[in-house]
């Protein structure tokens, strides 16, 4: 490696894991050697909450090795070995109300989430795109409320809105216009992500690296294969984007591994000689 990268910021679904949500075992060998012979901490990078992330961290040994759970898209993003929070973002609880209503006339399901208690809230149950995003999760328990806007906890760390791909696409310069107080953009076809202004990978992982005393160009790899994952692998020193990845990410990366079932993040790494 030219560069002595430290950093390995992990998109999950389509990225790390295979089809089945699963860790490789190339991938799960290759990471377990970075951190172990190489001295590199892992950064796993993911829209999900972090209950839907803690399997992962807990198989690769991020307490032991000095990593990080990013979840939320950036809004939250806990040391493992610590389980210090070193950012926590959240949406501002006026908004819930203003949500809610948009998700009604324009058709679509809304949930967010209780970190706290480990539970996706919706007030409807049986809607697939809902299950998918529990079933991403490890199964997390879905919990059905009569008002939204009302039963929300306190701290939001976001808001996602689902529906059909056609739908999701449509709405979401919509969306941004009419809250431009938030960040609003979609993490795959079906899942619209609503954070707290600003909130995205990158900014997450700026902090991080100054919270490290690094810079991302020159200690950060990051890999990714979604519209969410954007802004991480244009800002890192390496960026990696999966075969399986959406043509915009495709169009910033310095490499193209490759896909998330042919295991393209140690290959990547292996590219770099770790």
């Amino acid at each position: 490696m030219d560069k002595e990268y430290k950093l390995i910021a992990l998109d999950l679904d389509g990225t790390l894991t295979d089809d089945d949500k699963k860790l490789p075992k190339r991938n799960y060998e290759v990471l377990i050697r970075a951190q172990k012979e190489h001295g590199m901490r892992v950064v796993l990078a993911s829209g999900r909450p972090t209950y839907g992330i803690r399997l992962l961290a807990e198989q690769l040994g991020l307490a032991r090795y000095g990593g990080f759970i990013m979840g939320y898209n950036g809004a939250l993003l806990i040391d493992c070995a610590s389980e210090r929070r070193i950012v926590q973002d959240v949406l501002p609880r006026s908004v819930m109300p203003d949500l809610c209503k948009a998700a009604e006339e324009y058709g679509q399901a809304l949930i967010t989430y209780d970190e706290e208690n480990c539970t996706i809230l919706t007030t409807v149950l049986g809607n697939k795109w809902i299950e998918h995003e529990a079933w991403l999760n490890n199964n997390m328990p879905l919990l059905k409320v009569d008002d939204m806007s009302s039963e929300a906890p306190a701290e939001l760390p976001k808001c996602l809105m689902v529906g059909e791909p056609d739908d999701i696409v449509a709405i979401e310069p919509i969306m941004q216009k009419r809250f431009p107080e938030l960040s609003i953009y979609r993490s795959s076809p079906f899942f619209l992500e609503i954070v707290p202004r600003g909130v995205d990978k990158a900014r997450t992982l700026k902090r991080l690296c100054h919270f490290m005393h690094r810079t991302p160009s020159d200690s950060l790899i990051a890999m990714g294969d979604g519209f969410n994952d954007i802004s991480m692998v244009e800002l890192a020193g390496f960026g990696v984007a999966m075969e399986n990845g959406c043509a915009e990410i495709k169009a910033v990366a310095d490499f193209i591994a490759p896909s998330n079932v042919d295991c393209g993040v140690a290959a990547a790494l292996e590219k770099l000689g770790i």
